[in-house]
This record gives structure tokens, C-alpha cells and sequence, in this order.
């Protein structure tokens, strides 16, 4: 049967559906994919995360035994060579194990960014399973292609109030205010 605009309705109707089922393949194909990139991702800063944690707080835990050295060899008592070779090796071990904690709390923060990443990218995941879902009632559901018709508008005659049948009505009805004139 052929609607108003010439075509067949029927016709329109069936490349809608085409169109839904369409979209929701790519949808859920974006949705697979983000979901297994997001999964693997995560599981991989969660990996490295962990390891550089133990990092941080070996490098921490070395940091603080080379400043007791150095602390021990600024303590009366030493033998001067002793205090200075004590105080050398503090040094450069609280050195060497401040280096190694900037670059492991530097390693740990991209995990903890990848991480954000991941769950970034299970959110878009999700969104697009939802709109693969939504295609997919959309072209299922024959009542979502055809928007229900519009309640039908009272009637002319209905709205109105009815005329006044004598002069004492028309007295009593209050004229409507009418603004001004522009």
C-alpha cells in the first residue's frame, strides 16, 4: 500500500529494519572488540602495577638504609676514615636508591593511567553493546518503527464554551481580555 509520500511503506519499513540490523553488527563488533582490548589492558597495568609496587618499596626500604649510614657516620666515635667511607657508600646507595624510586613511581603512575585507560575503554564497550541492543529492538519491535498516533485533538466545537442563549447570560459571560494592538 503505498503511503503518502508515493512509496511503499512496507518497502521503507523492511530497509529501516536493514539499517537497525546494520548498526547493530557494528555495534556489537565495537563492543567485542573494546571489550577484549579493555580486559587484556587491564590485566596487563594490573600486572605491572603490582610488580612496581614491590619496586617502590624496595627502593624506598634502600633509600632509608643509606641515610641510617649516613647518620651513623656523622655519630662521634668513628674512626675518621671509617665515617667517611660509611658516609660515601650512604651517599651513593640513598642516591642510586632515590633514582631507581622516581623511575619506578613513574612506572607505577602510567599503570595506574593504563588502568583508567582500561576501564575508559570498558565504558565505551559497554555504551556500544547498548546501542547494538537498542538496534536490535528497534528492528524487531514493529511498534518502535511506527510511532504510536497522536491522541486526536478536541474538537473545535468542544473547547469552546457555548453561546450564550440570552441576553442575561451574555450579561453574566465575562468578555475575554484582549491585549493590545502592536
Amino acid at each position: 500500500m503505498p503511503d503518502e509520500n508515493g512509496g511503499d511503506g512496507a518497502a521503507d519499513e523492511l530497509i529501516l529494519k536493514m539499517q537497525h540490523l546494520e548498526a547493530q553488527a557494528r555495534e556489537s563488533e565495537k563492543a567485542r572488540q573494546g571489550g577484549g582490548r579493555a580486559a587484556s589492558l587491564k590485566s596487563r597495568a594490573q600486572q605491572m602495577a603490582a610488580t612496581t609496587q614491590a619496586e617502590v618499596a624496595k627502593a624506598e626500604s634502600d633509600q632509608r638504609g643509606g641515610e641510617e649510614k649516613m647518620s651513623r657516620a656523622r655519630q662521634p666515635g668513628l674512626n675518621a676514615l671509617e665515617a667517611a667511607d660509611l658516609l660515601e657508600g650512604g651517599r651513593k646507595e640513598a642516591q642510586d636508591a632515590k633514582t631507581r624510586l622516581v623511575k619506578a613511581r613513574a612506572r607505577l603512575n602510567f599503570a595506574l593511567d593504563q588502568m583508567d585507560e582500561a576501564e575508559r575503554r570498558e565504558w565505551n564497550a559497554l555504551q556500544a553493546s547498548a546501542r547494538a541492543e537498542a538496534h536490535g529492538q528497534l528492528a524487531e519491535d514493529p511498534l518502535c518503527n511506527n510511532p504510536p498516533a497522536a491522541p486526536a485533538a478536541p474538537s473545535a466545537t468542544a473547547a469552546l464554551p457555548a453561546a450564550p442563549s440570552s441576553a442575561a447570560e451574555s450579561a453574566q459571560t465575562p468578555e475575554p481580555a484582549v491585549g493590545p494592538k502592536r
